[in-house]
């Protein structure tokens, strides 16, 4: 477990509140997340949509210990979370056809990153506002943009 006290410096720039949001609010990652992707921003009236890219070794090949990481590593970061805008976490991860993620990476959309598989190419697990398990299906990368990377290990 690791809270996050130094972010990318491009989030301080782009984003002053949130970036000031983020580090008073306690944002404590599993040791299972590589990297920690901001969709959007953040607006008064909204939340934090964060995205943490799971570390492709450290994710169990089979079920149920797959989704009980998943779970572990979303109830690490909501339990210590401390502010009043409430975050929006998934847990997301390389189903293996995808393009290693590197699209969450990227700023703006990109159709050649992602070479026709703009739907459905990743996993994403959430445990939030009723909601537990696998989003199975329709998930859109392109709705989800702009998106600005905000942290990585290493």
């Amino acid at each position: 477990m690791l809270t996050i006290a130094n972010f990318l410096p491009e989030l301080a720039l782009s984003l002053p509140e949130t970036h000031r949001l983020l580090q008073t609010g306690k944002l404590t990652i599993h040791d299972a997340v590589r990297q920690v992707t901001l969709a959007g921003g953040c607006r008064p009236d909204s939340d934090i949509d964060l995205s943490l890219m799971i570390e492709p070794q450290m994710l169990p090949p089979d079920e149920p210990e797959r989704s009980n990481l998943l779970r572990e590593v979303l109830q690490t970061t909501l339990s210590a979370w401390r502010s009043p805008v409430d975050l929006d976490i998934a847990a997301v991860f390389d189903k293996g056809d995808c393009c290693g993620l590197r699209c969450f990476s990227e700023r703006h959309w990109n159709d050649s990153i992602i070479q026709g598989r703009g739907i459905d190419c990743f996993g994403i697990f959430k445990i939030q506002r009723g909601f537990d398990g696998y989003v199975e299906s329709g998930v859109r990368l392109d709705l989800v943009y702009p998106m600005l990377v905000i942290w990585r290990r290493g």
